[in-house]
């Protein structure tokens, strides 16, 4: 089976730092190609990986553009990936971008679904599945809330195709693990200053809870403005107890996480998939979360941390996790996420969409 991944045009894959969907995009190839399969992945130059690569567009783009231009970067560069996959003939097309093409097309499309159920996302989704695209769902509560918004919304006569869900990769086997003499009584947060994350948030449960708190951030051009009124004085408030080091990758993030002692994951919405969640896990760090979106499907509550009704609960909650067991937080991580078998599930996926 010879099967194309189709990453966006915005970072390489995998990531130099924050890049949720590339370096799922990566672990996953490199999870497919590790268990037999052909695959040619589609990126920005400067990608590393063990697959066939075809080079989208010459250079990252970044997300630091307007919105038209993101939006013809994105149009450009799916439309050429989907173009050379047909002429390739390969057998199958595995988009994370979200292309529609004008017309169907002589390759089975799966797309995997990495953002939340909105109107016009489920609009789209519907007139796909009607050109027989399929979709894959990052979490039970991702599909619940399209499968719902699709029936609320535009009626039951007219659904989305979903092959399955399938949780997002993480490549477990090469992260280095920490043992509890390894941490350093700090919490970490990661992820975009964006009120999505609420990195206001963890740095009120870090004070309340009297731990030091260290903030890896990714700050885009359209994030400043949330910045500087919200995370900035709230940083600055609490003197030493708060410190921005923002955007980090390789060894300085392993390093952030693992000798954490608990992550702050204070997302308030309806996270499709929290993927430091499990990133946090595999190094042996447990996570405090609120109990909303997908991470009642990554945390053991008690286990690898704890899910929170509110941020009192939250609050609470940091002393208690601090004392968990980081071996099981490994454990979890590698029963649920480790990259080879969440490949072998998206194969088996592939596998039922072409005999079908």
């Amino acid at each position: 089976m010879r099967v194309a991944q189709i990453a966006p045009p915005w970072f390489p894959v995998p990531p130099p730092g924050y890049g949720g969907i590339e370096r799922v995009v990566f672990d996953l190839t490199e999870g497919l190609t590790s268990i037999g399969a052909e695959v040619v992945l589609f990126a920005p130059r400067g990608s590393e990986t063990s697959a066939d690569f075809v080079e989208t567009v010459g250079k990252p783009v970044g997300l630091n553009l307007s919105e038209s231009q993101k939006r013809r970067y994105f149009i450009d560069s799916s439309r050429e990936a989907f173009r050379q996959a047909e002429e390739l003939g390969l057998d199958l097309i595995h988009d994370h971008t979200d292309y529609n093409p004008r017309g169907p097309l002589p390759i089975p499309v799966v797309h995997t679904v990495h953002g939340p159920a909105t109107r016009p996302s489920i609009a789209s989704y519907r007139a796909m599945s009607r050109k027989g695209h399929y979709f894959v769902a990052i979490s039970a509560n991702q599909q619940r809330r399209f499968e719902e918004g699709a029936e609320r919304d535009f009626g039951s006569s007219d659904k989305i195709r979903f092959a399955g869900m399938v949780f997002n990769p993480v490549d477990v086997a090469n992260a280095p693990f920490y043992p509890k003499s390894e941490k350093q009584g700090y919490a970490a947060f990661l992820g975009r200053c964006h009120w999505e994350k609420a990195p206001g948030v963890a740095i009120r449960v870090a004070q309340a809870a009297g731990i030091p708190l260290m903030m890896a951030l990714r700050v885009t051009h359209d994030e400043e403005a949330y910045f500087e009124a919200v995370v900035r004085p709230a940083v600055l408030s609490i003197k030493n107890l708060a410190k921005f080091v923002g955007e980090v990758g390789g060894k300085e993030k392993d390093d952030l996480i693992g000798r954490a002692s608990v992550v702050i994951f204070s997302s308030p919405w309806e996270e499709p998939f929290g993927l430091v969640i499990m990133e946090a896990a595999a190094r042996g760090t447990p996570v405090v979360a609120y109990a909303r979106g997908s991470a009642p499907e990554l945390i053991v509550d008690g286990v690898t941390g704890f899910l929170c009704a509110d941020e009192e609960e939250m609050i609470a909650a940091i002393p208690r996790a601090m004392e968990l067991d980081p071996a099981a937080c490994r454990a979890h991580a590698e029963s649920i996420c480790d990259r080879k078998g969440i490949a072998r599930q998206y194969l088996d996926c592939f596998k039922q969409i072409l005999s079908s």
